[in-house]
């Protein structure tokens, strides 16, 4: 038997087995051409981008909350060929996480085109129980806990307790947004277009949202909007915390609204527990201090704040291979 794991997600997609571990961690995209023939998938498909070739289309499968289910089909169907997960005289089992925000009829036609490649049991669940999960946390507690994820293109908050999600938000804080807001500052200030590459970069070596006395220097590479010539210039990590902070301060007024929602026994919970945070936007310099701060209640990131959602869908993957 076969166990393998798939974390799907609008920005990346990852693919690991209980057998080998991680296989593919890339961009969730394919690049096909006008008959439907994949040409690409994950990086290399992103690599394609812009290509001046009218026949080839770069898709990311799900966009806006929307599947473009033909299309995730084709990309799984390369995945999965790829790594040969589904074997002659061998079952595959199959789990998948799916952001939060995709319906369950998004996740059914996910589960029959997975079926339909080959898998003999398909199950799947929202990313931030597996994020839960991952976070080792006893889920089963009567008491309150609280999980939150926010990366790329997510940022849910949930509370746990009696091993059931009771309660689940979604917010509008993601990669994606600080990404553009960085985007626009570079275009408006320093006239400068750069790539999403160059973007992810600046993130992840000069994100801060904290102002410090000896301001980092992050050199940045783009293309002069005016003279649509290369340019290089450098920005100060300080630069960007003026321009995170404001947007950090929404993320903490959207955790406040969330634990004023709740019952006085689950905040009282939370407090005490505090609130248990994975994914990439978490790690931004200062941004656990400032959230802490604004909340008034404990915050703790992940040792692995990037693979949770793995590290969680292993656990049930291994319990369902016993």
């Amino acid at each position: 038997m076969i166990y393998a794991g798939i974390d799907l997600g609008a920005n990346s997609i990852r693919l690991f087995t209980l057998e080998e571990g991680l296989l593919f961690d890339e961009p969730c995209m394919v690049a096909i051409d006008q008959k439907s023939h994949v040409l690409a998938i994950g990086k290399e498909a992103y690599e394609m981008k812009g290509m001046q070739d009218e026949q080839v289309r770069v898709i990311s499968p799900i966009q806006d909350n929307q599947v473009d289910i033909q299309v995730l089909e084709l990309l799984l169907e390369q995945l999965c060929f790829q790594y040969k997960i589904f074997r002659v005289f061998t079952k595959t089992t199959i789990l998948f996480s799916y952001p939060t925000s995709l319906s369950n009829e998004a996740c059914e036609e996910i589960k029959n085109t997975l079926i339909q490649l080959g898998a003999h049991q398909v199950f799947y669940d929202r990313e931030i129980w597996f994020t839960a999960l991952g976070s080792q946390l006893n889920l089963s507690l009567p008491k309150a806990c609280c999980i939150m994820n926010v990366g790329s293109n997510n940022c849910d908050i949930a509370l746990f307790s009696n091993s059931q999600m009771v309660r689940y938000q979604i917010g509008e804080i993601t990669g994606q947004v600080i990404g553009v807001a960085i985007s626009s500052w570079l275009y408006q200030q320093k006239k400068l277009l750069v790539t999403e590459n160059t973007l992810e970069e600046i993130i992840r070596t000069g994100g801060s949202i904290l102002q410090e006395k000896e301001a980092l220097l992050i050199p940045v590479v783009g293309i002069d909007s005016q003279t649509k010539t290369p340019k290089n210039i450098q920005i100060s990590e300080n630069e960007i915390a003026i321009l995170l902070e404001p947007l950090a301060l929404s993320l903490a007024n959207w955790i406040t609204d969330f634990l004023r929602s709740l019952s006085i026994q689950e905040q009282k919970d939370v407090v005490n527990r505090g609130i248990v945070c994975a994914g990439g936007i978490m790690r931004l310099k200062g941004m656990v201090a400032y959230l802490q701060d604004k909340i008034g209640c404990p915050i703790y990131l992940m040792d692995d704040p990037i693979y949770a959602t793995l590290h969680g869908m292993e656990i049930v993957l291994q319990q369902l291979s016993m």
